[in-house]
């Protein structure tokens, strides 16, 4: 699969007939890179942000 960028695909609508539905496909195109971008974000920081496991982060009271 090839990369398109918002450039290239701006850039070829704007030379074609029916320039106006071109640049219609290029910015839903350019939209939906953009928010998978962002998708991908999200799971990189979900991922980083590992919840604390069993046992840690607790306060024990040891005296007796």
């Amino acid at each position: 699969m090839t990369d398109l960028s918002t450039a290239s695909l701006l850039a070829g609508a704007a030379t074609r007939p029916g320039a106006a539905f071109s640049r219609q496909v290029a910015t839903l195109a350019a939209r939906r890179q953009i928010e998978a971008g962002r998708e991908v974000a999200g799971l990189v920081a979900q991922s980083a942000a590992a919840p604390v496991p069993p046992g840690q982060g607790r306060v024990v009271d040891m005296r007796a």
